[in-house]
């Protein structure tokens, strides 16, 4: 398995100096956040160059690192049909990006569905998007993953065997999250277990508490049996990225950069000893 950071673990950075720290700490690899969020903007977009995502690609491949997943989250069940249709044309875009620096994978979310849409109508949106986005990953011989994320349309482990009922055929894969799922008291392990075959990445978050009253703490302060969850990915055969994805200082943990990308390493290390 690959060591990775999240490069949304490192907000206030642009991105040149994330690969250069990130490669410093000894990660083999990065993954690019193309999300906006609150407290992080992304470090690239689909209005990225050409010639920026060149030297992306080599900036990466200067120091050593592996680019083994771009995140491109947006929201994609608005209830704006044109909302809907750029989210999808940013998710193609973030595509490309992960063509021109050498990405393998992309993953998504539904993000949330307003409370006055029927549940099932906002469903079929977000199934024509995951449609649209794989077969267009596809093309350019990319994964294209979903992430199931708490308070989200798409959120617990029945939605991934939902989907794969309701679009057979269309080979999309599986970002596995596990904090999403334990703060909503889900058994990450039942995507070891029955998905396995689907993960193409994943993310080291940890996670306590019940949403919404939750929070996603530093590696090793939540309630996540992170052994047993590796330890049955590598009998799965998985051998992919696990991407320290660091959100902790939201929930009020003040950590340096230094501390938080040593940590995340070495609970890496421990992690796969």
């Amino acid at each position: 398995m690959k060591s990775c950071f999240h490069s949304v673990g490192l907000p206030s950075r642009p991105l040149g100096d994330a690969v250069s720290l990130i490669a410093d700490a000894g990660y083999e690899a990065i993954e690019l956040n193309a999300e906006t969020l609150p407290w992080a903007p992304a470090h690239i977009t689909p209005a990225a160059s050409l010639a920026e995502r060149k030297a992306v690609a080599e900036a990466c491949r200067a120091r050593g690192l592996a680019v083994p997943a771009v995140g491109a989250h947006i929201g994609m069940v608005s209830e704006d049909p044109a909302e809907r249709a750029a989210a999808i044309d940013f998710v193609k875009g973030c595509i490309d990006i992960a063509r021109d620096v050498g990405s393998p994978f992309v993953h998504i979310l539904s993000g949330p569905a307003a409370a006055n849409i029927d549940h099932d109508e906002a469903w079929g949106w977000f199934r024509h998007a995951v449609e649209q986005t794989t077969i267009h990953a596809g093309r350019h011989g990319i994964g294209l993953g979903i992430e199931a994320i708490a308070g989200h349309l798409f959120h617990e482990v029945d939605d991934y065997h939902k989907m794969r009922r309701d679009l057979p055929g269309v080979p999309f894969k599986v970002n596995f999250d596990p904090s999403h799922l334990e703060v909503q008291k889900e058994d990450p392990r039942r995507i070891v277990d029955e998905l396995g075959d689907l993960v193409a990445h994943v993310h080291l978050k940890d996670g306590k508490g019940l949403f919404p009253q939750f929070e996603f703490p530093p590696l090793g302060k939540g309630t996540i049996d992170f052994r047993s969850l590796i330890d049955g990915l590598r009998r799965q055969g998985f051998d992919g990225a696990l991407s320290v994805e660091y959100e902790a200082q939201v929930y009020g943990y003040r950590e340096s950069e230094e501390q938080i990308l040593s940590h995340g390493r070495s609970f890496y290390d421990r992690l796969i000893a």
